[in-house]
């Protein structure tokens, strides 16, 4: 794979996220109105990513700073800022009077100049202990980042405990906070402190009010497992964030996440669900915090074609050589000719998914990465993909099964 990669480039795929984040709104009393304007996710690591959407009417022009420049009413835009930054969003109605709002992205892997806190030798030295935004709306996050060097323990008061050398944590402080981290070792120790200025209360409450869920398809009939696609519209009173987490009839459920509304209204999240047995199910969206609150149980119904008694195990023709698989229970492993290729990996119906590797290391990340097979209804072809490691671009894996 590794000697291929020029050509394999030609094929990387891009995504971005979808969730709306993080705006302050100006407004005037002309006819130009910003109903939304936001970051998803609002806070990234250096070299990361972030989607700037936004909704403007009654305008005729609409700009975005930062370089950006003239932007569609309606429109969404991906960021990648190297330092934590403050989007400005300005509509301008026919008549020449401008609206603007702001959404910040905080780009919490960013690095500070380091600012060491003058010490003896041999001393705890505090590289950085930084707070970003410096000034919240009460109950409103920010996020503290530090790195302390030459120290046996470190802690933060107001709650937040021992921590480790370099990182960063989420704090909601409801008035004036002075936070201080404290390094320690053998020579003695050393303080550096942060305060985070809440300028009053936030501007508006903050509740769920409704949640409505569906699935698609609600009916389906063929070959499984197949792929059950759920959404949800959450509404809320006000500005805030709310946890929430995915749920279904046979007890199961997915990881917390989380959506930042910027204001009262609606957003949509949504889930895909693997099912590989007939009958009927339901998937519900259930929220944590700010209230808790259950959606509807969104109910769909399946009928399976029988499936492939073959599954993975057989030898197969793949654009990286012949490869032999061999499938035990939810386990599959094998081998392809490709720099003496090793296969190890779990199976749930037609997916496969797992770790490559090769000759001469087998070891992450020039050497070995990770898999993800799709078995047609069939079970006479492989489409998939791999890449370096456990992160970065993915490239095509397909093959076809020789009888």
């Amino acid at each position: 794979m590794k000697k291929l990669i020029p050509l394999l480039l030609l094929m990387v795929m891009l995504t971005a996220g979808c969730d709306l984040a993080g705006i302050n709104l100006t407004t005037t009393t002309q006819s130009a109105s910003i109903n939304s304007f936001g970051a998803s996710p609002p806070s990234i690591a250096a070299g990361e990513s972030s989607t700037l959407s936004w909704n403007v009417s009654g305008a005729t022009t609409a700009s975005i700073d930062q370089g950006i420049g003239t932007v569609a009413l309606n429109a969404s835009r991906v960021v990648m800022p190297g330092a934590t930054t403050v989007y400005t969003l300005t509509a301008t109605n026919a008549a020449g009077v401008s609206v603007t709002a702001t959404a910040q992205v905080i780009v919490t892997g960013a690095t500070p100049t380091p600012t060491p806190t003058p010490t003896p030798s041999g001393a705890p030295v505090i590289n950085y202990f930084t707070a970003s935004p410096s000034s919240v709306y009460a109950s409103e996050q920010a996020v503290l980042n530090w790195n302390v060097s030459n120290a046996t323990s470190i802690a933060i008061d107001n709650s937040i405990g021992t921590v480790s050398a370099s990182g960063n944590t989420w704090v909601f402080p409801a008035t004036t906070t002075t936070y201080t981290l404290t390094a320690t070792n053998s020579y003695g120790w050393v303080t550096k402190s942060v305060t985070i200025f809440v300028s009053g209360t936030s501007t508006s409450s903050f509740s769920v009010i409704n949640v409505t869920a569906s699935v698609n398809p609600a009916f389906y009939s063929g070959a499984c497992p197949t792929t059950i696609y759920a959404q949800a519209v959450i509404t809320v009173s006000g500005s805030g964030t709310v946890t929430y987490r995915w749920e279904d009839s046979e007890g199961g459920y997915k990881s917390t996440e989380n959506v930042y509304f910027s204001s009262a209204g609606s957003q949509s999240v949504n889930t895909t669900w693997p099912i590989g047995l007939s009958g009927t199910f339901w998937v519900r969206l259930h929220v944590l915090t700010p209230n808790e609150t259950l959606s509807n149980q969104a109910s769909f119904t399946l009928t399976c074609a029988s499936a492939q008694a073959t599954g993975w195990t057989g030898t197969w023709d793949t654009n990286w050589g012949t490869m032999v698989l061999t499938q035990t229970g939810d386990s599959v492993s094998g081998t392809y000719t490709w720099d003496s290729g090793h296969i190890e990996g779990y199976v749930s119906g037609n997916s496969a998914w797992g770790l490559w590797s090769e000759a001469p290391s087998y070891s992450l990340n020039n050497d070995a990465g990770e898999f993800q097979f799709t078995l047609s209804a069939d079970g006479q072809t492989i489409s998939g993909q791999w890449r370096y490691g456990l992160s970065g671009s993915w490239y095509p894996w397909t093959g076809t099964r020789i009888p």
